[in-house]
């Protein structure tokens, strides 16, 4: 293959723009290659057959580029002769391919004349490469010209002075738009690079929807000329169409165009940090330099900590999330100090349980600092997306009203509320590590930055027009366009954002509604408990079309439909009670206001409690429904360690028997008793790991030991998932078989290690590996004895204790000690095997050969576009589909 690649590297292939253009140059790389190369001829093709079908295809090619060039309209002049040109030099060099290719078929022994045939080769495939890059850019040029017919149209419309002129001149520049929108969607679909196409796709869309508002606007203007506001609206709407056109020229033209969708997608600072720590911050005790590592991830961290703070500072975070992550904060920079000093303690040791514990701290500090920041950002979406539309429809009213005071400070609080979702929304891209929903988020907010101000401006033009029809519609138009985007803003927002994270922060913010409205109801504020009341209900709003919306991108199913049965419980029928039993509190508060006596305020307060319960009660059954079957290593919640609400145990003995589900004992642990477990699981994955990365690598076909050792491995973590009520392991006697299943593994390693061990030459490495052979029999009887592991149920009191701590304790770490002592036998198996092995024993035991990589399907899967996922579910998101939805 090395003339293949000869002849591709001849071109640079970044000038090829087009998948069309792409296809047609490697099927005669692939004609004049095959006459070049090496391989035997497949039955019934000769070589003089190759050299027809070089000539073939080339003849197919002049005659289609003749076609083309006689059809093309802007083949004319210079643009004719430079396409004639490289035609002729595609005819040329052709039927030079074709000479040389035929002078070597003669006599391929030939390196002179293979050079030759390579030559030529290379000739005709650059001139075929010219010809189709000039005749792309041709397709180029007539999109660019209707591009400048959209402008000189766009002027017209500007200039025009009477209602029909709009009306007339608007009607051509659609029409020349809807053409030049056809040829544009169909390069889309030809373009290789996927950000050009993005890019593409995103000004489309844009520059669809600011048609309707390009008419509204002139319309405005030219009825009304003297009004300052008009003529800013106007000059938006025509700035913002001629920015998108300038932006698709440039794309076209292969340009970075001044503002695109795809350099939005850049991640924030915070979580980039945040991933570098983690990935740097783990390292084998002997690669650790303390001169180098430490100043780099102590500055590392403090990074880190000081955007931690900018955070927690914002406005609408909690004060108790505000705690939360100042301690994290101090707990992550103790952690790292720790596992430091654990480094510099452990050089030149192994197998050292401080460390992986040091590493087990840092870890879960790091994922606990993200789950706070990441809620206290959810803190700050779900206040500011609490009312999206209130403020804009306050202004309208007060417009349509005539109230120029009134518009002046709606206008006023419609700015400062639309500049908080753009803070917000930026604010969001600083926790996510979704590019693709950073990027929609970060071109939307942007967009709304600058639409805000003409919302405003085209209120004022309603309220000194409000008689106005047109002032009507570009009030109108202004709307709708808000809405829309705010819509796509919120969607886009909700994507990144994990379900979890969401109902947890939007039951803690009705509770803490429900406290104001309490506090209102005492002061005999009607106004403040009206505002509580409402943001209640928002927020149960936004819960059910966050979860409707998660549920429709699963497939349907017992499961979706247990949770959308939940979501529409709290939609229809305890909001309409929440809603009817507050409305009657409000009421009474305001007609009574402080006048009401301390009887009839503890009446509206229990009153407003058990309405609040309705709607916290429902909103904690979805969050329930979303569980079910969740495995509690996908929950990251400020409860590590939450009850599943569905284990319950009421028996009263001391003591269950062995046919009752011994695995749903163990959920019911003590809290810091589940904390200890999980602190053991956490050092036993990092042996884990380790074990994956030694054994992962070896071919399991002909190598009984890594195929045992694999098996182990995997029954182990089933012990260790049934010691946090987890797994398939349901009781006692399901573990103990499991640990008679590893025991049997382990003698059959034991067997197979000892006969590659007795055939070794070499006597310290046959040392070691029946050290570690002695091991492995060693926890395996140990494994066989904690195995026995069982939770103890008491009653004392009212209260039910389980028990069971020192048992599951032991588990852990037996099955960590002989992961470890398998890791160091197949290290010590694969030396005394191909190392040290006698040259004149009989064949090895087992074959020694590197795994092949993971496969990958032979046709990629086709990803269903346009439906936003959440967390680790979370499909792409289709960006300039999206952002085209609103004017479909």
């Amino acid at each position: 293959m090395v003339v293949r690649s000869t002849v591709q590297s001849s071109f640079n292939f970044n000038q090829i723009k087009t998948k069309t253009v792409e296809n047609l140059i490697f099927q005669l790389i692939n004609d004049v290659t095959n006459i070049t190369e090496t391989f035997p001829l497949q039955p019934g093709q000769t070589a003089e057959s190759l050299v027809v079908a070089v000539e073939r295809s080339v003849q197919q090619f002049l005659e289609q580029g003749d076609a083309a060039i006689r059809s093309c309209p802007l083949a004319h002049g210079s643009a004719l002769e430079t396409l004639s040109d490289a035609l002729v030099d595609v005819r040329d060099t052709g039927q030079s391919m074709s000479y040389a290719g035929r002078d070597f078929i003669r006599d391929s022994s030939s390196s002179q004349r293979r050079a030759s045939a390579v030559s030529a080769g290379k000739s005709l495939l650059q001139a075929v490469a010219h010809f189709l890059i000039l005749a792309d850019s041709i397709d180029v040029a007539l999109i660019i010209e209707g591009i400048d017919k959209i402008r000189t149209l766009l002027d017209g419309v500007r200039a025009a002075t009477s209602n029909q002129e709009v009306v007339d001149r608007y009607q051509l520049l659609i029409a020349e738009i809807e053409e030049v929108e056809e040829i544009i969607k169909k390069r889309i679909v030809d373009l290789r690079d996927p950000c050009q196409k993005d890019d593409l796709l995103a000004c489309k869309g844009h520059l669809k929807s600011l048609c309707p508002l390009i008419f509204a606007t002139t319309k405005a203007f030219v009825r009304h000329p003297e009004s300052d506001e008009a003529r800013q609206n106007r000059d938006y709407a025509q700035g913002e169409a001629v920015s998108t056109l300038n932006a698709i020229d440039a794309i076209l033209r292969g340009e970075r165009p001044d503002v695109s969708f795809t350099s939005q997608g850049r991640l924030g600072q915070l979580i980039s940090e945040l991933d570098q720590f983690q990935n740097r911050v783990y390292l084998e005790p002997g690669t650790y330099k303390a001169h180098i590592h430490r100043p780099e991830l102590e500055e590392l961290l403090e990074r880190i900590v000081s955007g931690s703070a900018a955070i927690a500072d914002s406005g609408s975070t909690r004060a108790d999330r505000k705690q939360k992550i100042v301690n994290e904060c101090n707990n992550l920079r103790q952690a790292l100090q720790d596992l430091l000093g654990e480094y510099e303690k452990s050089c030149g040791r192994e197998n050292n349980e401080d460390v992986d514990l040091a590493m087990v701290l840092v870890g879960r500090k790091a994922k606990d600092l993200r789950r706070h920041l990441r809620r206290a950002v959810v803190d700050h979406v779900s206040d500011a997306f609490l009312d999206t539309s209130t403020p804009l429809l306050i202004l309208i009213d007060a417009a349509k009203r005539r109230d120029v005071e009134g518009t002046t400070q709606a206008g006023h609080m419609f700015l400062e509320h639309a500049n908080k979702l753009v803070d917000v929304a930026h604010l969001a891209c600083e926790m996510s590590s979704d590019v693709e929903g950073v990027r929609i988020i970060r071109y939307t907010a942007n967009q709304l930055r600058d639409l805000a101000p003409q919302v405003v401006n085209a209120a004022h033009l309603l309220c000194a027009r409000a008689d106005s029809k047109v002032a009507q519609e570009n009030m109108e138009m202004f709307r709708d366009l808000w809405q829309d985007k705010v819509r796509l803003l919120t969607m886009a927002i909700d994507s990144i954002m994990t379900l979890d994270d969401f109902l947890a922060v939007s039951e803690a913010h009705i509770v803490e509604d429900a406290m104001t409205g309490l506090q209102a109801v005492h002061e005999g504020d009607g106004d403040m408990l009206d505002r509580a009341s409402g943001a209640i209900r928002g927020r149960s709003l936004r819960v059910c079309s966050a979860v409707d919306a998660e549920m429709d991108a699963l497939q349907p199913s017992t499961y979706t439909d247990r949770v959308k049965l939940a979501t529409r419980r709290l939609r229809d029928e305890m909001l309409s009670q929440y809603a009817i039993r507050a409305e009657a509190v409000v009421t009474r508060l305001e007609a009574t206001g402080t006048n009401s006596t301390q009887e009839e305020r503890d009446r509206d307060s229990d009153e407003f409690i058990n309405a609040c319960t309705l709607v916290h009660d429902a909103v904690k059954e979805i969050r329930n429904a979303l569980l079910v079957n969740r495995h509690p290593e996908d929950v990251d919640s400020d409860n590590e360690y939450e009850d599943d609400g569905q284990t319950n145990v009421h028996d009263n003995t001391s003591r269950i028997s062995e046919g009752e589900n011994q695995q749903k004992i163990m959920r019911r642990l003590p809290e810091e008793d589940k904390k200890k477990i999980q602190e053991q699981i956490d050092v036993f994955k990092i042996t884990q790991t380790k074990f994956e990365r030694e054994v992962a690598k070896w071919d399991e076909s002909g190598n009984d030991i890594i195929v045992l050792a694999k098996h182990m491995c995997m029954i182990m973590t089933d012990m260790t998932d049934f010691t946090r009520g987890h797994g398939p392991l349901k009781t006692t006697m399901d573990v103990i078989r499991a640990a008679q299943e590893i025991s049997v593994d382990g003698s059959k390693l034991n067997a197979l290690a000892k006969q590659i061990g007795d055939e070794s030459v070499d006597s310290n490495t046959k040392a070691d590996l029946f050290a570690y052979l002695s091991r492995i029999t060693l926890y395996c009887q140990q494994l066989n004895i904690c195995s026995k592991v069982k939770a103890d149920v008491q009653q004392i009191g009212n209260d039910v204790v389980v028990s069971g701590l020192e048992s599951a304790m032991s588990l852990i770490q037996t099955a960590r000690n002989l992961l470890g002592a398998v890791v160091l036998t197949v290290k010590a198996a694969y030396i005394a095997s191909t190392k040290f092995r006698r040259h004149n024993s009989a064949a090895p035991q087992v074959q020694w050969r590197m795994a092949p990589p993971m496969k990958q399907p032979l046709v990629p899967v086709q990803k269903k576009h346009g439906v936003i996922r959440r967390a680790s579910e979370r499909r792409p998101m289709a960006p300039a589909r999206a952002l085209a939805e609103f004017v479909q």
